[in-house]
């Protein structure tokens, strides 16, 4: 029997002291559970997905996603605890301008609310120098789980520690650290965000590219394991260092948590005819690691897989109005006027009207939201073919 609990978690109190909290939706079919905790006595225990939306508030086709999730979860064969948190920054969704959300960046202080989770290198390598012998010797005779557990829960203190510190922390410190203390058990951790105006995408670390094609998104953005303070870095990252440093002893570690950002369209909307599909590519994804059985599987897509460093910003060098002439998802060739910067200083000369040209072949993945542009704005970004 499936079950669907719900909590709501303080994050936070206003100015007059009301607390301030989220839903976060726990699934899970109850007899399953119950018969993996009965056969768990120091063997691999339940799977766990984290699955998050709207930690830049103005994104909201994730949450049209979770819903979705919920819905269609409860019909199906569950073989993982399942977290979902649909709406994890009240504070975004408060920060209005007129009519428009101001949800990417703290009105306070100017922080990006996506940057702010924790990892710290010197914790793994202190978690490694206390490891005792007999663990060491369980690893290398196959058995991995008292390990992950070990690390699971010395990563949760550490985040525990985080928010006691003397000094404080900030408020997108204090949001990402609470959010990552729900996240942290979860094997499988994904983040729904949308972009500017967007195609649909997603950002995969390396040595999981392969895997991230089950989500049956067209584009794919291959990131180095590296940490620069977003959520899905901070799920894998660790684990990834954890990995290369027991190696350096000649253990290998095999597990690893697999963790994506996964980017629904524009922000602003949202569409639950859509947020079917996009849940499609979720289940199908989760139905290939044998974590929910029942699902009918999807049509699959043509997937590109494009590496980071070739994922380019176009930068405006013109201010003005821009008319975009390509839209998120098109393919553009080099050289292509892909839009025009009309400047309203010029409109009785030949220099009124300004082409931009593509610098390169490639897959627009997302163009800036506002026809009014200034030099140095980001214009496009594009995966450039090859």
């Amino acid at each position: 029997m499936v079950v669907v609990e719900k909590d709501l978690v303080t994050l936070n109190q206003d100015i007059a002291g009301q607390e301030i909290g989220i839903p976060v939706y726990r699934i899970f079919d109850k007899s399953i559970v119950n018969k993996a905790k009965a056969a768990e006595s120091g063997n691999k225990p339940m799977p766990k997905v984290y699955i998050q939306s709207a930690v830049h508030a103005a994104e909201m086709q994730g949450s049209a996603v979770i819903f979705r999730l919920i819905e269609q979860l409860k019909k199906l064969t569950l073989f993982a605890e399942f977290t979902l948190v649909p709406n994890c920054n009240p504070f975004g969704r408060t920060q209005r301008a007129g009519e428009y959300l101001q949800g990417r960046y703290d009105a306070t202080t100017g922080n990006n609310w996506n940057r702010f989770y924790h990892y710290d290198e010197t914790d793994v390598v202190s978690f490694v120098g206390s490891l005792e012998q007999e663990q060491i010797d369980l690893i290398k005779s196959g058995s991995e789980s008292k390990l992950v557990r070990s690390f699971k829960t010395f990563l949760k203190q550490k985040l525990g520690s985080k928010l006691d510190k003397d000094w404080g922390v900030n408020t997108a410190q204090f949001l990402n650290t609470t959010l990552q203390e729900i996240a942290v058990d979860a094997d499988i951790v994904l983040d729904l965000h949308t972009g500017p105006s967007s195609t649909r995408h997603i950002y995969s670390p390396e040595f999981l590219a392969e895997q991230a094609s089950a989500f049956n998104i067209e584009n794919i953005i291959s990131i180095p394991p590296t940490f620069a303070g977003a959520l899905d870095e901070a799920s894998f990252t660790p684990w990834v260092h954890l990995t290369e440093l027991l190696a350096e002893r000649d253990i290998e570690l095999k597990y690893k948590v697999s963790a994506f950002t996964i980017e629904l369209g524009s922000q602003e909307n949202i569409c639950l005819t859509q947020a079917l599909s996009d849940s499609a590519g979720i289940l199908n994804y989760l139905q290939q690691h044998h974590l929910v059985e029942g699902f009918v599987g999807v049509e699959p897509v043509d997937i590109t897989t494009t590496l980071l460093k070739n994922y380019k910003t176009l930068f405006s060098k013109h201010a003005g109005m821009v008319e975009y002439l390509v839209k998120a998802g098109d393919k553009v060739a080099k050289g292509q006027v892909i839009a025009r910067v009309l400047n309203s200083l010029e409109f009785d000369t030949k220099h009124a009207i300004v082409d931009v040209k593509a610098p390169d072949s490639g897959t627009v993945i997302l163009h800036y939201p506002s026809a009014a542009v200034q030099v140095g704005t980001q214009l496009f970004k594009i995966a450039v073919h090859g």
